[in-house]
């Protein structure tokens, strides 16, 4: 239950959709605050702990509702938005930077971008490394979780690479997948990228976060990815600061299972 709970505080809660409306935002900024039943958490002495998810992930049109609804019921939970072409990334720099300032603009606290993976696929690193600079710069106060859509990159050293370039680049978080690609979060993929997360901390001290995100609906696959954070990382590894987990039906099972 301890695992369970501790896979809550580190959901980035999510809705993506073409029909998102400012009252399901609402409803999924409720959910964020109130993640778990009330009753099942008093009886696991946990009711007074103050347990949210870690934030609220949506498109940048559906900011503005998540910011007010978030402050409506009281609570800091930080509103994600995705930006810079999200999910294909097949759109001009110029309009990514823009997306994500309005973004900022909005309210967010935290932008997940999401790469070009031509730059990656054609070998144009020193492309990739400066079009993820833009992007951070363009986010200024706001974290910036770089979506590398592993799924789509066509190797795993292209995975490394890439990962490396994101976090030299100046990534707060390095992520798996968009969610809408065919192949999202495996765990060879998470095994890889956190290897250069490691490598990246060791020689330069700094630590960067990892999501997974696609795919991982079940309490089950939420401990596996803790688990393997665990191993992999360290339990230092394992706050909201430092790690994530996307999903949006997930909580569900977690409830569930709890």
């Amino acid at each position: 239950a301890a695992w369970l709970l501790k896979a809550v505080t580190c959901i980035d809660l999510t809705t993506l959709s073409g029909d998102d409306t400012p009252s399901n935002v609402h409803r999924l900024c409720f959910k964020a605050k109130h993640p778990i039943r009330e009753d099942l958490l008093k009886a696991l002495d946990m009711h007074d702990k103050g347990i949210t998810v870690a934030a609220v992930c949506v498109y940048p049109a559906r900011v503005t509702d998540a910011v007010h609804a978030l402050k409506a019921a009281g609570c800091n939970i930080p509103v994600a938005s995705v930006a810079a072409g999200f999910p294909s990334g097949q759109t001009p720099l110029e309009i990514k930077l823009a997306e994500i300032k309005l973004a900022v603009e909005y309210g967010a606290r935290e932008i997940d971008i999401v790469i070009s993976r031509s730059l990656v696929l054609s070998g144009q690193w020193e492309g990739l490394y400066e079009e993820i600079r833009q992007c951070r710069a363009a986010c200024g106060e706001a974290h910036m979780k770089t979506i590398l859509a592993t799924g789509e990159l066509g190797s795993l050293a292209n995975v490394y690479k890439a990962s490396m370039i994101a976090m030299m680049a100046g990534s707060d978080f390095i992520k798996t997948s968009t969610g809408k690609e065919v192949e999202n979060a495996t765990l060879p993929v998470g095994v890889v990228m956190m290897r250069a997360i490691k490598e990246f901390y060791w020689q330069t001290g700094n630590k960067v976060g990892f999501k997974p995100a696609g795919g991982i609906r079940t309490a089950k696959e939420a401990i596996t990815w803790l688990m393997l954070v665990k191993e992999e990382l360290g339990v230092e590894w394992l706050t909201p600061e430092l790690f994530r987990l996307g999903a949006s039906s997930l909580l569900e099972d977690i409830e569930k299972q709890v």
